[in-house]
């Protein structure tokens, strides 16, 4: 006896469809951690060449970047595509509404739907082809609605729907209510967004004078302490206070492991000899930077759209700024 096409649609297709986005976010990672990998091992054999060990640090550095900012730019792509099918959501909806008030089956109102969706096309030609392949349109909503499960507004909408097609409720009147609802939802959110926005770049605005506050205070802060080292009792003839770094005197793992990343980063950028008093103020600010810079991100990030991956965007951004303007200000000796 042959399988009906129905029974062949469920069991076959939709969990290929289901598994696509995380295979290629995992195919992403293992290009990218390959990639990582010949970079290190470039830049041993270049520092042992040269006879620099900060060479393999820089190599470490540059190879956790390129493992982790093409996932995250994949999965921020698929954020901005998720956005898009929220905004086109409505219009589908309203499509759906004007097909089924012409009297035909709420299936046959969804093979009807031929406007133009933007991102949501896509999933809208699944739905349509599931359906002509005999799957219910029960299942056929759920496989559209587990496609875009990242969307709580798609994902409630979908319900409800499915919802309201299980009990023989009018749909005419739940697709008109569910539009208002997600018109008014949308309205709601660039409002907030508007308003919001003068905030995320206010926070901007006070991260660059947080930075420009420590370059001010380092260019002043390391050449005070020198110099208080240098100057002498001429009087007694001892010298007043020698200026020594704190990493000298540890006496703890704590203390040792802080002095020691400090010796890294500030041999990686450049910023003096290990345990010296400026590779350790210098380092000890950019890390501030750094962790102002992320954690501001990531709020800003919330408040604008209370999403995490915005969030994560900004505090990358700030991240960057942070880590090239201490760069290049030690570049030109300012910092």
């Amino acid at each position: 006896m042959r399988p009906k096409p129905a029974q062949f649609g469920k069991n076959k297709n939709p969990p290929i469809k289901f598994e696509l986005k995380s295979t290629k976010n995992r195919n992403i990672l293992i290009v990218s951690s390959i990639i990582a990998i010949i970079i290190l091992i470039i830049g041993l054999f270049v520092s042992f060449a040269f006879n620099n060990f900060n060479i393999v640090l820089n190599s470490f550095v540059i190879a956790i970047f390129v493992v982790l900012i093409p996932s995250f730019l994949y999965n921020y792509i698929q954020f901005l595509k998720i956005k898009s099918c929220e905004n086109y959501l409505p219009l589908f909806l309203g499509d759906l509404k004007e097909a089924k008030k012409s009297g035909v089956a709420f299936p046959e109102a969804v093979k009807a739907c031929r406007g133009d969706y933007g991102k949501l096309n896509k999933h809208i030609a699944k739905l349509k082809k599931d359906i002509s392949w005999g799957i219910n349109i029960d299942q056929a909503l759920k496989h559209m609605q587990r496609n875009l499960r990242r969307s709580p507004v798609i994902s409630r909408s979908l319900s409800i729907l499915l919802e309201t097609y299980r009990t023989g409720g009018n749909l005419e009147d739940i697709l008109e209510t569910l539009i208002d609802s997600l018109l008014k939802i949308m309205d709601s959110e660039k409002y907030k967004q508007s308003v919001m926005q003068q905030h995320v770049v206010m926070m901007y605005g006070i991260f660059l004078m947080y930075i420009g506050l420590i370059i001010i205070i380092g260019n002043f802060l390391i050449p005070m302490i020198n110099e208080m080292g240098g100057n002498e009792n001429e009087m007694i003839g001892v010298s007043l206070m020698e200026p020594k770094s704190p990493c000298i005197d540890c006496e703890n793992l704590i203390c040792h492991g802080l002095c020691g990343y400090y010796n890294v980063l500030g041999g990686m950028l450049g910023f003096g000899e290990p345990d010296s008093i400026e590779i350790y103020y210098k380092s000890l600010f950019l890390t501030m930077i750094l962790i102002q810079g992320f954690f501001t991100g990531i709020v800003a990030g919330q408040i604008s759209s209370r999403d995490w991956m915005d969030g994560i965007k900004h505090g990358l951004i700030m991240f960057m700024i942070g880590l090239v303007t201490v760069i290049i200000t030690n570049l030109m000796g300012i910092f």
